[in-house]
């Protein structure tokens, strides 16, 4: 039942039967439909995440404007972060783009693994490791690169993208405008 997670689990450590054993009984399948909240403002995220299907968006509310941060991809874990690291309400949102199916552990279960499993630690350390590179190379992104070629490593990852996500997160994550992204998808070929 949890083939993906075990695939991407499996990239940072080779777990035993009794290790699997010991995980399942705190992963939660949760259904998500198109719009409804994984954590929202002010909320602290007591959970983290597996996207077994459909895509989820982070974002800020900023002055009344919304500002994607991340677009999950398939078979990716997604958490607010910084909440959930510290354990204090959330500044960013997680919503559903598409209807989703997660797979939820939560940070006390997780803690509870981390004290009896040495690879449950590695596994959780190297989950955050890759989740702040991830927030680490769209910062050095927005920094160095032009959109377009924003856009073409975008489109490059996720060359599905556009079949399930609204133009206006594109554009949002992106930093761009919508009346942009159309020029950009006009004039860039793949």
């Amino acid at each position: 039942m949890y083939e993906d997670l075990k695939q991407f689990i499996g990239k940072f450590a080779n777990l035993s039967l009794e290790e699997w054993k010991a995980v399942e009984p705190f992963i939660e399948t949760r259904l998500l439909k198109k719009n409804d909240y994984f954590v929202r403002e002010g909320e602290i995220a007591r959970y983290i995440c597996f996207t077994q299907k459909g895509y989820l968006r982070v974002f800020y509310n900023h002055d009344g404007d919304d500002i994607t941060r991340d677009i999950s991809p398939l078979h990716t874990f997604v958490t607010a972060l910084p909440s959930y690291v510290s354990q204090t309400p959330s500044y960013e949102i997680i919503q559903a783009i598409t209807d989703t199916e997660l797979f939820v552990i939560y940070h006390d279960n997780l803690e509870y693994l981390y004290d009896r499993y040495n690879n449950w630690q590695r596994v959780g350390r190297r989950v955050m490791e890759e989740m702040f590179v991830q927030t680490q190379r769209r910062i050095y992104a927005f920094i160095t690169q032009p959109a377009e070629d924003r856009y073409k490593a975008m489109m490059k990852e996720f060359p599905d993208i556009f079949q399930h996500v609204p133009l206006q997160y594109i554009a949002s994550y992106l930093g761009i405008t919508s009346q942009s992204l159309s020029r950009l998808r006009r004039t860039v070929k793949f």
